[in-house]
Formats: C-alpha cells, sequence, structure tokens
C-alpha cells in the first residue's frame, strides 16, 4: 500500500512586507491622483467641446435643408445649448412649434470662459454672439441663414477675428488672432475658472465664419503664449489637439 506525501507552503508574504506594499500603494496612488484627475477633466472638455460643435454643425445643416433661419442659443444660466429652427416671422424666440432638434446639459465642470483673462465665469463674453436685429438683449445665439450663411451679430465686440501677425510653429495657417482690445465672437469653453494667462488651463474655441461669409465652423485651440503663441495675441489654432501643460 502506497503511501502520498503532501507538502506544506510555506512560502508567503510577512506581515511587515505587506505593510510595506501596502505603503507602496498609497504612495503611488497619492501621487498619481492628481494627473489622473487632470486627465478626466481633459477628456470630460473635450467631449463637451465636440457635443457642442457638433450642435452647430447641426445647425447650419438644418437651416440649409429646411431654407429657414436656425438657432443654437447658450443658456448660461441653465448651463445648456438649445437649438432649434426659427419661423417666420423671425423673432430669435423659441415659439411654440419650434421644437428643439438639439439639447445639450453642459456638465457643470466646464465654463464658458474666454482665454485668457476675459470675462466671469460663464458670462457672455465667453460666447460672444451678441445683438441681432438691433435688439441688445438678443444674446449668446448663433444665428444661421437658411442658404447656410451666418447672421453677422450686430455688437462691436461679436466682431470676426484679426489674422496672426506673423505665423510660427504653433500658429500655422489657418490661426486667428483675439487682441487685447477686441472680444472677437467665439463660443469658449474651459475647464478651469481661474483668471490670466494660465498654462495649465485647457480652452477651446468655436468659431463661426472667421475671414469669410460661407458659416463654416471651426474648432481651435488656445496655445498661450508660453506654448509658443505670438506675444501679445490670443491665438487659436486648428487640430491637432494641443494641450497645455
Amino acid at each position: 500500500m502506497s503511501h502520498r506525501r503532501f507538502r506544506r507552503s510555506t512560502a508567503g508574504f510577512t506581515i511587515l512586507e505587506t505593510l510595506i506594499v501596502i505603503a507602496l500603494v498609497g504612495i503611488m496612488a497619492a501621487v498619481a491622483a492628481p494627473f489622473i484627475q487632470r486627465i478626466l477633466h481633459r477628456e470630460k472638455l473635450r467631449s463637451g467641446v465636440r457635443e457642442v460643435y457638433s450642435i452647430v454643425l447641426a445647425a447650419r445643416m438644418q437651416a440649409v435643408k429646411r431654407n429657414t433661419q436656425a438657432i443654437v442659443w447658450f443658456d448660461l444660466a441653465n448651463h445648456r445649448v438649445i437649438a432649434w429652427c426659427d419661423n417666420l416671422p423671425y423673432n430669435y424666440v423659441q415659439d411654440a412649434g419650434e421644437p428643439a432638434f438639439a439639447t445639450f446639459e453642459v456638465p457643470k465642470d466646464i465654463y464658458f470662459r474666454f482665454a485668457p483673462n476675459g470675462g466671469a465665469v460663464d458670462s457672455n463674453s465667453a460666447v460672444a454672439f451678441d445683438t441681432y436685429n438691433g435688439n441688445a438683449a438678443l444674446q449668446n445665439m448663433v444665428v444661421f441663414r437658411g442658404d447656410g450663411t451666418l447672421l453677422p451679430p450686430g455688437s462691436a465686440s461679436s466682431g470676426p477675428p484679426l489674422r496672426p501677425s506673423s505665423y510660427t510653429a504653433t500658429v500655422p495657417n489657418g490661426s486667428v488672432n483675439c487682441n487685447t482690445g477686441r472680444r472677437c465672437r467665439g463660443i469658449f469653453m474651459s475647464d478651469e475658472q481661474t483668471t490670466g494667462d494660465v498654462d495649465n488651463r485647457n480652452t477651446f474655441r468655436i468659431s463661426v465664419d472667421d475671414f469669410g461669409s460661407t458659416g463654416k465652423a471651426s474648432l481651435l485651440k488656445w496655445i498661450p503664449s508660453s506654448e509658443g503663441g505670438n506675444g501679445g495675441e490670443f491665438n487659436y489654432v486648428p487640430g491637432p489637439w494641443k494641450w497645455a501643460r
């Protein structure tokens, strides 16, 4: 009759080794947490910007498709974006019988803020499409005509941007310049509330009809001066996405 012998493994972690591993994991988590948080904020901003950008593109398409006026309104008080087609006679207000074809609830930690140091958080300076039909109360809305062109806002601070004074590796052809004395029209979205030329703040600008009259929209990223932007100018350059450190 044969007998089998079983060996009990004595290999394993001691209590001291286990505590050391736990401590190392805790240190690594504490170090990595700010970076992970920054990445999450960045990705949420990118997703939100893309959503708003798609609504602007859809509004232009709906205006042409229906041969009518299409409006994208930024309800800053309630942190949402609404788009609808304005029936005749045009009054720039969403009336009964004018259902929204797009609505987006903007996350609370995405801010409408002009870069780098514009007005207050979620203020009119961050959605610079103001004054239509001579009515100063008509603010924060992008209006497309039935042929797809932009109905230019009447406010002096909602004019088209300037071209950069020079082009560089980080300010390529197609960039725009919003200099200090000018609040050029655009939709500015950021992941930080802070003011000033803040390098770690990601800010994007959705523009419409910068240098023409076609109603074309584009998505631009703010490049702070420390990242290669032209001195004295607030430059926004087209993709690829470039995140400020």
